[in-house]
């Protein structure tokens, strides 16, 4: 394959390229410094925080990666691959998130909500890689079939954009995506506010910039599907970033 550089035109192509982007770069970065800070102080739980960031900024791998696919070889990646990678990144943030809710606010149950959580994520994730394939039965998650499995890359629009994909409305994955951020909205976000009203001083700022890193999380990521390319995205994804810095800060010792 010879690569060839593309230099778009479309405004939001850039946009939503960028931003994604951003978001990652911003999540790598936090997410080393706090393994590495923790690693040095055997903080456990900013370790598993570092790792929980990097996931969290692996969901918008999809864009990254289709906009980073156009610019050098003039083509967007298989549309069955785009949401994957984005969406697939939602498991392990989600089982790392619940792991760090349940050792904060409930310890002695911590290991029953992961538990819960892990099985909800192994039945999202059979829904999101394993349905529809090989034979197995479709339940028509996409608003496209993204079932074939062929590696082809696919020539962008005249326009060249980046790929949108987005879940039928009350398909399985979907529904199943409200749960799991309804939970942790209530559970990490709400809960690390409730306990930041009932605590004082430095423990108290803690749990409120948790609180808050996991509210805006949770609305950032659900906004993220539903706005269209424009300022409306770029605030999201700033809401992205910013949940990421206030979760750190919650954390760091």
């Amino acid at each position: 394959m010879i690569y060839q550089i593309t230099i778009p035109t479309n405004i939001f192509f850039w946009l939503k390229g960028l931003t994604a982007s951003a978001v990652i770069i911003v999540a790598v970065i936090i997410g080393l410094i706090s393994i590495i800070k923790a690693s040095k102080l055997n903080a456990k739980l900013l370790i598993i925080l570092g790792a929980a960031i990097f996931f969290m900024g692996f969901l918008y791998m999809g864009p990254f990666v289709d906009f980073l696919s156009v610019i050098f070889t003039g083509t967007n990646i298989p549309e069955w691959l785009y949401p994957r990678l984005s969406y697939t990144w939602i498991a392990p943030a989600v089982v790392l998130g619940m792991y760090i809710g349940g050792e904060l606010l409930a310890p002695k149950r911590k290991w029953i909500i992961v538990g819960i959580f892990t099985a909800i994520v192994i039945v999202y994730l059979y829904l999101l890689w394993i349905s529809g394939a090989y034979g197995l039965p479709d339940f028509n998650i996409f608003t496209n079939v993204y079932y074939n499995f062929d590696f082809t890359p696919i020539p962008p629009s005249v326009d060249y954009d980046i790929i949108d994909s987005s879940f039928k409305l009350l398909s399985p994955l979907f529904l199943l995506m409200v749960v799991i951020i309804l939970s942790v909205l209530v559970f990490n976000g709400i809960g690390f506010l409730i306990k930041s009203g009932k605590s004082t001083g430095v423990i108290r700022k803690k749990f409120l910039l948790l609180g808050l890193g996991f509210v805006i999380f949770t609305v950032a990521g659900a906004g993220d599907s539903l706005v269209a390319p424009g300022i409306g995205l770029v605030a999201v994804r700033l809401g992205m970033i910013t949940s990421i810095i206030l979760m750190y800060y919650g954390l760091k010792t």
